[in-house]
C-alpha cells in the first residue's frame, strides 16, 4: 500500500512574518505548506486538494479572511477553516463559527494548540 500523502495547509495571511512563522512550524511538523498573501491569490491556486485544510487570518486588504471563508462556501468547497486574528470580537467569532470554521485563535497562537487543531481538521473533515 502506499504511503498517505502529506497534507497540505493553505496559509493566507498578509502579513509576511506571520506566514513565514507558520509555513516553518508546520513544515517542521511534516506537512506540505502552501502560503499566500492575499485571499484573491490563494483563490486563484484553486485550492481544493483532499487531506488539506486552510489556515487565514481575519484581517486582511482586499478579501477578508471571514469573506474567503463565505466565498469557499458559495463555492461548495468545504476545506477546513482555521482562523487568526488580532482583532478579536465577539462577532467575528460568530461569524467564523456560522460558516463552519474548525478552529478559531487570537495572535499570537500556541503552537501546539494549532498543530492539535489542524490534526483534527484533517482526520474530521467530510468533504
Amino acid at each position: 500500500m502506499p504511503p498517505e500523502p502529506k497534507p497540505t495547509i493553505y496559509i493566507v495571511d498578509d502579513d509576511e512574518s506571520i506566514r513565514n512563522a507558520l509555513e516553518m512550524l508546520l513544515l517542521s511538523a511534516g506537512m506540505k505548506v502552501h502560503t499566500f498573501a492575499s485571499a484573491t491569490d490563494f483563490l486563484s491556486s484553486n485550492p481544493g486538494e483532499i487531506n488539506s485544510c486552510l489556515i487565514t487570518d481575519i484581517r486582511m486588504k482586499g478579501i477578508s479572511g471571514l469573506e474567503l471563508q463565505q466565498k469557499l462556501n458559495d463555492e461548495g468547497n468545504r476545506i477546513p477553516v482555521i482562523f487568526l486574528t488580532a482583532f478579536d470580537t465577539k462577532e467575528s467569532r460568530k461569524q467564523a463559527q456560522r460558516g463552519g470554521a474548525v478552529g478559531y485563535f487570537r495572535k499570537p497562537v500556541d503552537d501546539q494548540s494549532l498543530l492539535d487543531s489542524i490534526q483534527w481538521a484533517l482526520c474530521h473533515d467530510t468533504r
